[in-house]
């Protein structure tokens, strides 16, 4: 793993975490599932209106550092694996984000009684966001 790590192009992993934070921004977006995900989430408008007003620039912060420390992971993975093309980087991104991932995200929503529905949108975004991730990191190197 050291070598991945030394060997990594941290443009790429830069680049590629932008990526996945624009499409968190989308994926959580009207054009997509901020209807049924604020639903699920008893949010309502008016408490994402008061959410912005107090600042969304520190959550904003803090969603960009944990998304580039899981590009960085992935990268690294993808280094030490060696996935050549962008078909094999999605499906390590994909695996990853099914079965590590998103029985994680599950085993944590079972404890929290989240919806299956709420657990879909969630695990959904992680599986498409690692095998995005996975594909460009396969091909950025």
């Amino acid at each position: 793993m050291i070598y991945a790590f030394t060997h990594l192009n941290w443009l790429a992993v830069f680049g590629t975490a932008v990526l996945g934070f624009l499409l968190g921004w989308l994926w959580y977006s009207p054009v997509l599932f901020a209807k049924p995900w604020m639903a699920e989430m008893k949010i309502t408008p008016e408490h994402m209106k008061a959410a912005a007003e107090k600042g969304m620039a520190k959550l904003f912060a803090q969603s960009f550092l944990s998304t580039l420390l899981s590009t960085l992971a992935l990268a690294m993975l993808v280094g030490a694996i060696g996935s050549a093309g962008a078909l094999k980087g999605a499906e390590l991104g994909g695996f990853l984000g099914l079965v590590l991932v998103g029985a994680r995200l599950l085993n944590a929503g079972v404890w929290e009684q989240r919806t299956l529905r709420l657990q879909a949108i969630n695990i959904g975004h992680e599986v498409v966001l690692l095998a995005l991730q996975g594909a460009v990191l396969a091909v950025w190197r």
